[in-house]
């Protein structure tokens, strides 16, 4: 079970795992750059994802997981935080990223409560797992591998009951998860082809949905949330070294 830190970093290290962090860094400049870089944040594991010449998003990291400094030690933008209780007031964000998050959550359903909450009004939510039909859900060396793997109806679904509005779905990494160096080289072609030719087949999903204005009564943690949000955790190198609160 990818669950520790060490393990998607050691797998994002690997050429297999360099090759999958490109392809998802393309998905993401639209959506980065269409929001206020001061109000924007990931959940779950996105570092390899981003690029460190841009604006620098908030970064909400499961506590049970673990993190490292990030960017760099001198200035920390990342906390380890209880992805079912988030640690921002209401209507805070307008861009939030989900990746290596939902497919790992017992409870998913109030993890995209707490989404709606911290959106704001115009709030966008990109979700990113593995895609149920796809060759990497069935890969367990690789972090698509492990927690619940998504169709894409069932993940429209899944929002659409929590105050979302799915606007787009799509699909990358066609190339097979165990691929050598002869399918790496051949790799960008491997994905042209498949999006094309076998759209349904791509191993990682993503579905990009606006925040409902006004969701069904009872589906987001709006309308019953009584307690605090729990204070988060400032990262240290593991998770046994995590004492000091912000």
């Amino acid at each position: 079970m990818y669950d520790d830190i060490v393990e998607f970093k050691r797998f994002y290290q690997a050429r297999l795992g360099q090759m999958v962090a490109d392809l998802i860094r393309r998905q993401l400049d639209l959506f980065w750059h269409a929001g206020s870089p001061l109000s924007s944040a990931f959940l779950g594991y996105a570092q390899p994802f981003l690029d460190p010449k841009q604006p620098i998003p908030l970064g909400l990291m499961p506590a049970r997981r673990g993190a490292a400094s990030w960017p760099k030690s001198s200035s920390v933008r990342n906390c380890l935080v209880d992805p079912l209780n988030l640690p921002l007031p209401d209507v805070h964000l307008d861009r939030l990223l989900l990746v290596h998050a939902l497919e790992f959550e017992h409870d998913p359903g109030q993890c995209l409560d707490e989404c709606w909450r911290v959106l704001d009004g115009a709030g966008r939510l990109l979700v990113i797992v593995p895609n149920r039909s796809g060759l990497w859900a069935k890969a367990e060396r690789t972090p698509f591998g492990h927690g619940r793997p998504y169709s894409g109806r069932q993940l429209r679904q899944l929002l659409q009951g929590h105050g979302f509005i799915p606007r787009q779905t799509r699909r990358i990494a066609f190339m097979p998860p165990l691929a050598g160096p002869l399918f790496q080289r051949f790799a960008p072609a491997i994905e042209r082809i498949g999006s094309r030719w076998w759209p349904a087949m791509g191993g990682v999903l993503l579905v990009e949905a606006d925040k409902m204005l006004y969701a069904p009564s009872g589906k987001t943690s709006r309308l019953h949330r009584g307690e605090t949000a729990a204070a988060p955790v400032l990262v240290g190198q593991s998770r046994g070294a995590l004492s000091s609160k912000i």
